[in-house]
């Protein structure tokens, strides 16, 4: 019971599973959770959820990585899910907004550029999650700083 639920969630209910782009299915599960969900939450409301599902997903991965018996298994999308709530945290609840940082954030994630290529180092699942997070601050920086342009 315990492996099916390490699974459920690290893989965000199967995308992980998708055999083509994981990462770009789990990014898109997190944009489906923000659209559909936190978008309209506070903006207090959506960072306290962004660090306990960031926390969670550290230890969760670490677990999967023993499940999987794979260091950073492709299955394993909760990191991508993460990194996409960081990088729309700060920048409104519009439409164009999600789907710009769904973008940025997944050049970020797969060009990783420095530092966050690093982070990947971390030891279990702090290294599979956190260069994500990495790459959605980014990401998030890059929105927050079109969303000041654009007068939002």
């Amino acid at each position: 019971m315990k492996n099916i639920f390490v699974r459920s969630f690290v893989s965000v209910l199967g995308l992980g599973y998708i055999p083509v782009a994981p990462g770009t299915f789990g990014t898109l599960g997190g944009f489906l959770f923000w659209y559909f969900y936190a978008r309209h939450m506070s903006q207090f409301s959506l960072l306290m959820l962004t660090l306990v599902l960031i926390i969670l997903s550290c230890y969760i991965s670490s677990l999967a990585e023993k499940v999987y018996n794979e260091k950073d298994s492709q299955k394993i999308v909760i990191d991508e899910f993460c990194g996409y709530l960081v990088s729309i945290l700060f920048v409104g609840k519009q439409l164009y907004m999600g789907l710009l940082g769904f973008a940025l954030f997944r050049l970020f994630d797969i060009f990783k550029p420095w530092p966050v290529r690093n982070f990947e180092r971390l030891p279990k699942g702090i290294g599979v999650v956190m260069d994500d997070v990495m790459a959605g601050l980014y990401a998030g920086i890059i929105l927050w700083i079109i969303s000041i342009l654009l007068g939002g």
